[in-house]
């Protein structure tokens, strides 16, 4: 069994998951789908349809971003020896100069690639379901989102005390103002120069 790419046996070999899973489609298929071109007619149940998966992909994938694609993250590579290498920020440092911790270690590549917004906010954890805790959601994948707030602190005294770093942005909207500020730094022929000057702009605009 597979999703893509991902190996999915270890789930899907029970034959009660592979049966849960085809009701949940199939579940899935005729509230969002079928009933409502049932109760509205098959044009305007289609529309409605089309509409809600724009609009929630397009949340989605606003929420999504700013985990990844934001000033100071750094990017995960392979190593000639097809291993993982030292994460790099966009200017081409690591951020892990204060830690006895491996760059390469698995954890440390998670939280040195994944940025947090509003962290410890019970409101964007449901909201954004678990999206906002990027970082724990990269270390523990296999807990359920409402417990990220709780675990939240203790990760992030746990890499101030390993020298590991914890990138927290305090909203949405500084998060989405940073991660702008960078696709349009990637988007600069001249590279390191012009994110320099965007980031003496920024300094002059705040002060």
């Amino acid at each position: 069994w597979k999703l893509l790419h991902i190996d999915a046996t270890c789930r899907y070999s029970v034959r009660w998951n592979r049966i849960r899973f085809w009701f949940m489609k199939l579940a899935s298929s005729i509230y969002m789908l079928v009933l409502p071109m049932y109760f509205h007619g098959p044009l305007q149940g289609l529309s409605l349809w089309i509409v809600s998966h724009l609009v929630c992909g397009e949340t989605l994938a606003s929420l999504f971003i700013v985990n990844h694609m934001i000033e100071n993250v750094s990017y995960a590579a392979v190593s000639s020896d097809n291993k993982t290498a030292r994460p790099m920020t966009r200017e081409g440092r690591s951020p892990m100069t204060k830690s006895n911790v491996p760059e390469n270690d698995w954890a440390a590549v998670q939280c040195q690639t994944s940025v947090n917004w509003s962290s410890g906010s019970v409101f964007w954890n449901h909201f954004s379901g678990g999206l906002c805790h990027q970082i724990e959601h990269h270390l523990f994948p296999g807990i359920c989102h409402t417990n990220y707030v709780h675990i939240h602190p203790v990760v992030r005294d746990t890499c101030k005390e390993f020298g590991v770093p914890y990138q927290s942005e305090a909203s949405l909207y500084v998060a989405y103002f940073k991660m702008l500020r960078h696709l349009r730094s990637l988007g600069c022929e001249d590279g390191g120069d012009c994110w320099r000057k965007f980031r003496s702009d920024a300094s002059k605009t705040k002060n």
